[in-house]
């Protein structure tokens, strides 16, 4: 039995990166008293760390790509949560289905009104790029 313990330890040193800035962004939050969770915050810090260029992507391929495989695990308790309160659910299905209902189509309308927007937006303003060449001539630079 083989155990290839450098990419084992360099997975545990990945995801243990990852729930360092989970923890930083929760004590950030609790600091600042911020309206955003905490690994809300933490995937920011880690999102600006990583833009500023002080951490490579490539320093988390193999933690993350390892967290992905095993999402299903992190969705035991919630499914657990569920069924312990299933009296909650069983009482108020209709509203839970109307609520379900009414946000989809609330989310779908957002959505498509922002892309018609943004398509606007865009259209409106490379047809001014296209209509405006460089004033400068030549002579002016000399």
């Amino acid at each position: 039995m083989d155990i290839p313990l450098k990419k084992y330890t360099g997975i545990i040193l990945q995801v243990m990166l990852m729930y360092g800035f989970y923890w930083i962004g929760t004590w950030v939050q609790s600091i600042l008293h911020l309206p955003l969770t905490g690994s809300i915050v933490g995937m920011l810090l880690l999102f600006i760390v990583i833009q500023l260029g002080w951490i490579r992507i490539s320093w988390g391929d193999e933690g993350s790509s390892w967290l992905q495989s095993h999402l299903q695990l992190l969705f035991i308790p919630p499914t657990v949560g569920i069924i312990n309160h299933f009296d909650f659910f069983t009482a108020n299905t209709i509203l839970l289905v109307l609520g379900l209902i009414l946000s989809t189509l609330v989310t779908s309308l957002l959505s498509a009104k922002i892309s018609e927007w943004l398509m606007a937006w865009k259209s409106s303003h490379q047809g001014k790029k296209e209509a405006n060449p460089c004033q400068h001539s030549s002579s002016e630079w000399e």
